[in-house]
């Protein structure tokens, strides 16, 4: 395998096995940074014509990465704004359910909480393990719901669950299927085309490598003309680029998701990073870092099972992820492992009483054996 660890920051003598936290810059994005930084000290050397060129790059990157067409791609600052967009978009009113997990990531957990002011129920499934199953969600759906909203991959011990088997489920019921698949994509392969989803959010600064204040949603088609559109992002307009001849008396906004970007799309240098860290991941392939990651998750899964860890779901072939989540025998045990991995440079998350692992291209296995070797006899 091409030798990735010197495509990033050396970070010895600490080992960093902390992903779904803050993906890496790899350093041809740090380039990219610098052009950028460049370009808006020397804005002379910015052409006007990227304004609009930038955003349509990243958008036909994301697209391609998650088997979508570019005109479902809307450029955000997080997945909370993905969520949002949705959320508010869609009119929901008193009457109207929604259905969401409490393991689900704050981003797409408060924002469908705060609908209750309108009226709109809000029913909470409190799952059982580290991710949501089918048996704990089909008793909460009827003919009320309006969405099921879940997260695709658990960002405490990183278990997947089935897009497919969740999107029937709402459709069976009339409600939509909304989707935080931010702990998924760019390690784990999906084709968004081929399952039952309606609306997808993304932040881009975990498995995309990109900044933080970075993210998209797919929203198709038929969910577009759903959503009630209460700001109009100028840059979105036919023909606002001719700064002339404006159609003030009469506008038309395109049939594309990108009247949904956020505004000040073209973020130079956020989006210049977010350009790279894509053509950066996209060259690796997807298929490259979760055979890598899975390669490695299940090295630290035979360790952890001879001394005694109790592993999460992803542990499990059909709820595998590029995450893997384990514990000591007590919330206490736990967080002091957590505490003295820290304590031996080895940068891992703890969630929800979960020791989370999320290694990259750019980790060995004998980054796992050193994670492994710290948990013996803690």
């Amino acid at each position: 395998m091409r030798a990735y660890r010197q495509e990033f920051s050396d970070f010895s003598p600490g080992v960093y096995l902390d992903c779904a936290y803050q993906g890496p810059f790899p350093n041809c994005t740090v380039s990219r940074i610098e052009h950028a930084v460049e370009l808006k000290r020397r804005p002379d050397r910015l052409h006007s014509d990227e304004y609009f060129n930038l955003p349509e790059r990243v958008r036909a990157r994301v697209a391609r990465l998650i088997g979508a067409d570019p005109l479902e791609v809307a450029i955000t600052s997080s997945a909370t704004q993905g969520i949002g967009i949705v959320a508010a978009g869609l009119g929901l009113k008193a009457g109207d359910e929604v259905v969401i997990a409490s393991r689900n990531f704050p981003s797409n957990l408060f924002t469908w909480l705060h609908l209750r002011r309108l009226g709109v129920r809000v029913r909470v499934v409190r799952p059982i393990a580290d991710h949501v199953t089918p048996d704990e969600v089909i008793p909460e759906l009827n003919p009320r719901t309006r969405v099921l909203a879940l997260d695709w991959v658990s960002y405490t011990g990183g278990s997947r669950i089935d897009l497919a088997t969740f999107g029937e489920l709402a459709h069976r019921h009339g409600g939509i299927f909304v989707v935080d698949v931010t702990q998924g994509v760019g390690a784990v392969p999906v084709h968004l085309h081929s399952v039952p989803v309606d609306a997808t959010v993304i932040a881009g600064y975990k498995w995309l490598l990109g900044p933080y204040g970075t993210g998209f949603v797919y929203l198709p088609l038929g969910i577009q003309e759903r959503l009630e559109l209460p700001v109009v992002n100028w840059i979105t307009v036919e023909g606002s680029e001719d700064f002339d001849a404006l159609p003030i008396e009469n506008f038309t906004l395109p049939r594309a998701a990108r009247i949904f970007d956020v505004p000040e799309t073209p973020n130079f240098i956020n989006l210049y990073a977010m350009e790279a860290s894509l053509e950066f991941v996209e060259q690796a392939g997807v298929a490259t870092v979760w055979d890598h990651c899975t390669r490695l998750n299940e090295r630290l899964a035979e360790g952890l099972r001879a001394w005694g860890f109790r592993l999460s779901d992803a542990a499990r072939p059909e709820h595998r992820s590029s995450i893997l989540g384990f514990q000591a025998e007590s919330p206490e045990r736990t967080a002091a492992l957590h505490r003295h991995l820290r304590a031996e440079n080895i940068a891992v998350s703890l969630r929800h009483g979960f020791i989370r692992v999320s290694p990259y291209l750019y980790n060995s296995e004998e980054d796992i054996d050193r994670l492994l070797a710290a948990t013996r006899g803690v």
